[in-house]
């Protein structure tokens, strides 16, 4: 039992990026991110996975550039320091990004210069789920949800006793140098304590065209301990864990942000603990998140601090009428935030939190249905006057999956979901010299509101799979901050304000192994996909800003053995489609190669990895990046790495 800790839980979801010629072989079952232990290819909602050499190969010091170009996902990117995810077109507070099922607890939805506290050296794996279907996590998640799972809690006794991983790699375009070393110990046949140890360092980068970016190094320290009892009816796990990051902010004003977080998580489980309930699970984290933001004369300016916590609590039952089974949950979390110093723009805060939540599930054979339910409250307490706020947002989802002949399978999912406005959203008011603007809340905001409705199609079997998504998200009342073209301290003037928007769109993806020697275990195939939102205000028929423009990307793959390579082509179309005071941004396309050689026969625990990016020198820019005049992508580089696994 105790080899499926953790394991029994997680999502619903349908990879459609193809990951690799393995995989797309065999689409096996895969964990992601939900209550419910559910097929990849039973959610109707698009979703992706990063693990083993396809996480290896994508991995940057950032989630966001990690992330970036795959279907629907897209970055703020504020330079090689700080990058958040945008899925479908939004960001920020209607993303939920989690550290193993809880909040990172960091400030990254409060500006895009702030950092998610997730380091990449440790991942295992990343889930990105596009939709809003997982509103078991909460309103935040709107837009969909990011998972960085690591092992800083282990979830098995390792086969002989120990296991572990260690990882070096290097980047020619900044001169990047990156380790990470984690280990597995089994103390008894139940206890198991682990141990990590991660370290980045990087110069200012070279974009396209070999013009250097001031301003753009940045280092980064992380380490971990934790322990697990895992037992025949039940486990428990703790860690506790600390980030130090120190990067720049490209452009003239020189600004650096000095990032620290302190995390403390647990898990604890039970087995089959009453007749009907198959298992009971808490998850609880903690962490004090501060940074400073350093001028250029070496100063602290402004200082940003986060002291959060976060609880989960989810009791699966067992199947009550043969072919169902169900989570009922509550979660609950607070939020002390503060900003001290000159450009403080946000009062001091506490949000509390509290949500109850069901998911019931119904398989036929050829049909699957799954509907789910929220409720919470939210209250702001505004430290610094009486203008507190409290909202009780609701959210329902309903979806069916048609398996309507082997290897095929279609769907269709529609959901309600309201969201509450951030403190930010509400209270923000002043100069923010990171991001270059003068930011204005608004304190008489109300619920956000979005219709949301998909449909799926997708093709799971043979030598040839894919599948498409085509989505569309009715808000009323959505939160949005726009420049008003004026300017206060000779900075841009961001406002926050509501609107009625319209966001739809489709996702594309597919994968051909035309050619294939079984016995010699070779294989040659290709995958490509293309995926396009737009996004518009209903009251006036314009266009939303910092909308990502069409994606594509083409790729050619060739395995034999211990061998692999991957040549792709990738880039984004010009988005003229711009909002108010915003300007257009022109296409690019990159060309990256990859190769993977296990230089041991039959061994595949050591790996090394050759890349070439953006081999064409291309400078191409983020339309989602507010920095992207300042900050283009990187210019061509070599990447070098190598692992060992054991």
């Amino acid at each position: 039992m105790s080899s499926l800790v953790f394991r029994r839980s997680l999502l619903l979801g349908t990879v459609l990026l193809p990951v690799s010629v393995h995989a797309q072989e065999v689409l096996a079952p895969i964990v992601v991110t939900a209550p419910l232990e559910t097929r990849q290819i039973d959610l109707v909602e698009g979703s992706s996975l990063l693990t083993g050499e396809d996480l290896d190969r994508r991995r940057a010091a950032t989630l966001g550039e990690t992330l970036q170009g795959l279907p629907g996902v897209s970055s703020t990117s504020f330079g090689p320091g700080a990058g958040r995810p945008i899925i479908r077109g939004q960001g920020g507070p209607r993303v939920r990004v989690m550290e193993n099922g809880v909040d990172t607890f960091d400030a990254a939805t409060v500006s895009p210069d702030h950092a998610v506290a997730a380091p990449m050296g440790g991942a295992q794996r990343v889930e990105v789920l596009r939709g809003p279907s997982t509103l078991l996590y909460g309103s935040s998640a709107i837009g969909g949800v990011v998972n960085v799972i690591d092992g800083r809690i282990p979830d098995s006794v390792p086969k002989n006793g120990v296991s572990g991983t260690a990882r070096l790699d290097y980047g020619s375009a900044a001169q990047e140098k990156s380790g990470f070393a984690g280990i597995d110990a089994a103390v008894t046949d139940k206890f198991v304590v682990h141990g990590e140890a991660g370290a980045l360092t990087a110069d200012d980068y070279r974009a396209g065209g070999g013009r250097t970016i001031e301003n753009s190094s940045m280092r980064s320290q992380n380490g971990a301990i934790g322990a697990s009892y895992l037992g025949d009816s039940g486990y428990a796990g703790a860690s506790i864990s600390r980030l130090s990051s120190y990067y720049g902010i490209p452009g003239d004003e020189a600004v650096h942000i000095d990032l620290q977080q302190t995390r403390l998580d647990t898990r604890f489980g039970l087995y089959d603990p009453l007749p009907m309930l198959e298992e009971v699970k808490l998850k609880f984290g903690y962490a004090n998140y501060l940074h400073d933001e350093i001028e250029p004369d070496g100063q602290p300016a402004t200082r940003f601090d986060n002291d959060s916590w976060e609880a989960r609590l989810e009791a699966i039952h067992k199947p009550i009428f043969g072919g169902n089974d169900g989570v009922v949950g509550l979660q609950s979390n607070r939020r002390d935030f503060s900003a001290r110093g000159e450009e403080a723009y946000l009062p001091a805060t506490v949000t509390d939190s509290n949500a109850l939540f069901l998911l019931e599930r119904y398989d036929t054979g050829s049909w699957l249905f799954a509907l789910g339910g929220r409720i919470e409250h939210v209250a702001i307490d505004n430290l610094t006057d009486t203008n507190d706020r409290d909202y009780t947002p609701g959210s329902l989802s309903a979806s069916a999956t048609w398996r309507f002949t082997p290897g095929w399978q279609a769907g269709a999912a529609v959901s309600y979901t309201e969201r509450a406005p951030t403190a930010e959203e509400l209270y923000a008011n002043g100069a923010h010299l990171a991001t270059r603007s003068f930011e204005i809340g608004n304190a008489n905001l109300g619920k956000e509101a979005a219709w949301h409705s998909e449909v799926s199609l997708r093709k799971v079997q043979g030598d040839v799979t894919g599948g498409i998504n085509i989505f569309a998200t009715r808000y009323r009342d959505y939160i949005y901050g726009a420049f008003t073209g004026n300017q206060q301290d000779d900075l841009d003037e961001l406002q926050i304000s509501q609107t009625d928007a319209d966001f739809r769109g489709v996702e594309v993806d597919a994968a051909w192994t035309f050619w294939r020697d079984p016995l010699k275990n070779r294989r040659l195939g290709i995958d490509g996909g293309i995926d396009y939102v737009r996004a518009e205000d209903r009251s006036n028929s314009s266009n939303l800003p910092l909308i990502p423009p069409l994606g594509y990307r083409l790729g050619f793959v060739a395995e034999q053995d211990d061998l692999g390579f991957r040549l792709e082509l990738a880039g984004v179309a010009r988005q003229d489609r711009v909002g108010a005071n915003e300007t257009a941004t022109s296409g690019y396309r990159v060309i990256n190669t990859a190769i993977t050689w296990r230089p041991f026969d039959g061994n595949r625990n050591v790996a090394l990895l050759l890349q070439g990016r953006n081999l064409t020198d291309e400078e191409g820019r983020l339309h989602t990046s507010l920095l992207k005049d300042e900050a283009p992508i990187r210019g061509r580089e070599v990447r070098l790495g190598g692992s060992v696994t054991f």
